[in-house]
């Protein structure tokens, strides 16, 4: 597929991808969603924001000769840094040993934001892969984006991670609106089960927070031999229900109301580095 060419007034959509804890497959949704917009032909940017376990890299199997710390440093340009992926997906890697985008100095800042003007209406969607947890990183990729996707699995411990997630960005971050994702579940009913169990505890403690249920994805054991052979699922199985699952999702997103009053792609990364 070819580069994307910038056209003008594009709008583009941020949106991050975050869980409460680790394991849930929130780098596995990243990767094979940012495929299945790409098959319905929409340009997109993968920015992974996991400092410290960045997996996009190892889930795409690919090799990325440079890292967003080459940005910040001011030792490559923004065209040299992203790297092309499978199906023309593009990547911004991971910077690792750079473990808060809000810790870094002023010339760093200055030497991503300088550059931004280049990415300008060259993507329809930016899908931020953050790190999982609540750290001030998480935490400010997150309040930056214009959709906050958060994916949780029936595991107690996601549940409550999920929430505790939840319940910082909306005391500390002022985020009021969030999407769930339910991952690995035996069907929909139990991922209803896991979105009212999480919109009983907001109503209940948290103060005009929306949770809206976005998708659910089924649990699969390919998923695992997928991850050994470095292929994501939609391309490992192609024809089984989660690739299918993948393209409703992709629907969605490209149909989805997004919080426009945050701006765009330049709006995301000055946000996030601090440039208030």
């Amino acid at each position: 597929m070819t580069t994307p060419q910038i056209r003008k007034n594009r709008a583009t959509k941020v949106i991050s991808v975050t869980s409460g804890k680790g394991g849930v497959g929130k780098t596995q949704v990243v990767a094979n969603l940012a495929l299945a917009l790409r098959k319905k032909g929409l340009d997109v940017l993968i920015f992974d924001g996991d400092m410290g376990l960045a997996n996009i890299d190892i889930i795409y199997n690919i090799s990325p000769p440079y890292s967003l710390k080459n940005l910040l440093d001011g030792s490559k340009t923004i065209d040299e840094v992203i790297f092309s992926g499978p199906d023309g997906v593009k990547v911004l890697p991971a910077a690792s040993g750079v473990k808060e985008l809000t810790a870094l100095t002023d010339t760093h800042k200055m030497n991503i934001v300088d550059q931004l003007d280049s990415l300008e209406g060259k993507f329809d969607v930016v899908l931020i892969d953050t790190g999982a947890g609540i750290s001030d990183n998480v935490m400010y990729l997150n309040s930056s984006a214009q959709a906050v996707f958060v994916v949780v699995t029936p595991e107690p411990t996601s549940i409550t991670d999920a929430y505790a997630l939840m319940k910082v960005m909306s005391m500390h971050h002022g985020e009021k609106t969030f999407h769930i994702v339910t991952n690995q579940v035996k069907s929909d009913a139990e991922g209803k089960i896991i979105f009212k169990s999480l919109v009983n505890a907001t109503d209940q403690f948290l103060d005009s927070v929306q949770l809206w249920h976005l998708h659910s994805f089924p649990f699969d054991e390919k998923v695992r031999q997928s991850i050994i052979r470095q292929q994501p699922m939609i391309k490992f199985d192609k024809d089984g229900a989660l690739a299918r699952s993948y393209s409703e999702l992709a629907e969605k997103v490209i149909k989805l109301e997004v919080n426009t009053q945050k701006g765009g792609m330049q709006f995301f990364f000055k946000q996030a580095l601090g440039e208030r």
